[in-house]
């Protein structure tokens, strides 16, 4: 949901209010540059994996990548892997950001430029779509020119050679 006045916020406030009867969250609307990055690993061995750019195409829902556009991305998105030295910056925020979080094995962070062109976590996702050809992960992963099969075989790597670790250090888990 975007507004743009004082007016329609109060009024897109008060109909979510009465909807869901919870808290409304209110962020600012980040207008630059939307990446999602690939991350793969846990703690120390946590790495960006690519920068996916989101660029929506005519007839798409303008300004946000919604439900919509993810459903028909074949016709209203273009995906690109970004390279530059903002694709960078965003790839180390994520990192950052999935470590603080303790997130594990494989997922996205999504990241969206403010108007200043600084990158801003939006969102993360540390249980990643994973369908082989309409998942942002895997479209990410197979632009890059690797197999889809490399990919599941990184994260159960990353996830086998975790549980191994904490083993070995007596944590118990819910697979043993």
């Amino acid at each position: 949901s975007v507004v743009r006045t004082p007016r329609e916020l109060r009024e897109r406030c008060e109909m979510l209010l009465a909807r869901h009867r919870q808290a409304v969250l209110v962020e600012e609307y980040l207008p630059g540059r939307e990446m999602t990055i690939g991350v793969l690993g846990t703690g120390e061995r946590a790495r960006a994996v690519g920068a996916l750019e989101v660029e929506l195409l005519e007839g798409a829902d303008a300004g946000v990548y919604t439900y919509r556009n993810k459903e028909e991305c074949e016709t209203l998105v273009r995906y690109s892997l970004a390279a530059d030295a903002l694709a960078a910056e965003a790839s180390a925020l994520a990192v950052r950001t999935w470590n603080a979080l303790g997130c594990r094995d494989g997922g996205r962070v999504d990241v969206r430029c403010d108007a200043a062109g600084r990158p801003q976590v939006m969102e993360v996702n540390p249980l990643p779509g994973m369908h082989a050809e309409h998942s942002d992960l895997p479209i990410l992963w197979t632009l890059g020119g690797r197999r889809y099969t490399d990919l599941v075989g990184e994260i159960v790597a990353s996830a086998s050679e975790r549980l191994r670790a904490e083993r070995a250090r007596g944590v118990p888990s819910c697979a043993s």
